[in-house]
């Protein structure tokens, strides 16, 4: 069925009379309009061409017939969307004749709904260009996404299990409750489904931190439907709110002044656990208790120089013996601290 909608315009109506739709093979969409008379401002007339596949590139005729007693110069054409590349035949439309308008129109990946137009601006008695819209309608198939690429979460650091929701757009022939979730990274391990809440569809998921001092988790996840093969893939960050962190994440090896070993370098930090907080909110004064770190590279321990450079903020170097290098992937520091010790390991290269 043809969704139609007349409007008056400048001496022009038109109106969508029928649809012929999306034929076999390579034949195009076809949306027939006459050009009736009418009275003041301008008209539009609209198509609603169904259910179109995602991504899918489609030809779109449109044939406009002169029902009028006079002929009608045409101007000119304006598309919106992801219309493009569009032709008329002739200058002029003869009474009883027609324009015929050729444009191709590519099937977004990113909306549900669509609505994309071709503005025909026309002209009679010499007078301004009046414009006459077709408008197309029509709601994407085989669609499934995320709405965004990246996605970010802060959790307390305490938590090790992370259960969370994040939003994605599923069309039909889909089937939800068959999507396949994968995940990379810290994610590898990650259980997930689509669930539809708050009437909508979600990929709720359920992760662990393995570590329980990791201060973040990185990677990615991946929905795809087992039929259509479509898919789509998100890169997930989690932050945990942990008493010290050390940076940066990755850190690169150097040769020491010794000439045997390897110096690496990271910056400590700690943060007030909630006593501290209290204590300070007390005292109006940063109580944050000093430092004490040490580093093991697999079960050897290894020297290390600690340099304070403020409050809670402390530079370190590792001194790795060169008969580790080639075997050697990470480090893992020790601090202590406020009668507490924390375990962090940070991945580390060394020259070639």
């Amino acid at each position: 069925m043809v969704s139609l909608r007349r409007l008056r315009c400048s001496g022009f109506l038109l109106g969508l009379i029928s649809l012929m739709g999306v034929a076999c093979g390579n034949d195009p969409i076809r949306v027939d309009a006459d050009l009736l008379p009418g009275i003041g401002g301008y008209s539009t007339a609209e198509a609603d061409l169904g259910w179109l596949p995602a991504g899918k590139k489609v030809d779109v005729e449109v044939r406009v017939v002169n029902r009028l007693s006079d002929v009608v110069p045409f101007d000119r054409l304006k598309l919106n969307g992801s219309l493009n590349k569009a032709e008329a035949t002739g200058n002029s439309i003869p009474v009883g004749g027609e324009l015929l308008i050729r444009a191709a129109l590519t099937i977004p990946n990113n909306s549900h709904e669509v609505d994309q137009s071709i503005a025909i601006y026309l002209q009679r008695d010499g007078m301004r260009s009046a414009r006459d819209t077709v408008r197309l309608r029509f709601r994407v198939s085989e669609l499934l996404r995320f709405h965004a690429k990246t996605v970010q979460f802060s959790r307390d650091g305490s938590d090790n299990k992370m259960v969370e929701r994040i939003p994605v757009t599923i069309t039909q022939p889909i089937d939800a409750a068959k999507v396949q979730v994968t995940g990379t990274g810290d994610f590898r391990n990650a259980r997930g489904a689509i669930v539809h809440w708050q009437d909508r569809d979600w990929l709720q998921f359920e992760v662990d931190r393995e570590d329980p001092n990791q201060a973040e988790l990185a990677g990615t996840l991946t929905i795809e439907d087992p039929v259509s093969k479509r898919k789509d893939m998100i890169t997930c960050l989690v932050r945990y709110r942990v008493p010290v962190t050390v940076r940066p994440g990755l850190l690169f090896a150097r040769p020491a002044s010794d000439e045997k070993s390897y110096a690496v370098t990271a910056f400590v930090r700690l943060y007030p656990t909630k006593t501290e907080s209290e204590r300070t909110d007390e005292t109006k004064t940063s109580t944050l208790a000093s430092a004490v770190v040490a580093a093991h590279i697999g079960d050897y321990p290894v020297d290390v120089a600690t340099h304070p450079l403020g409050a809670g903020v402390y530079r370190v170097e590792a001194f790795v013996p060169e008969r580790f290098v080639g075997e050697a992937d990470s480090v893992q520091w020790q601090i202590k601290t406020d009668g507490k010790v924390y375990y962090v390991k940070n991945r580390v290269g060394f020259p070639r």
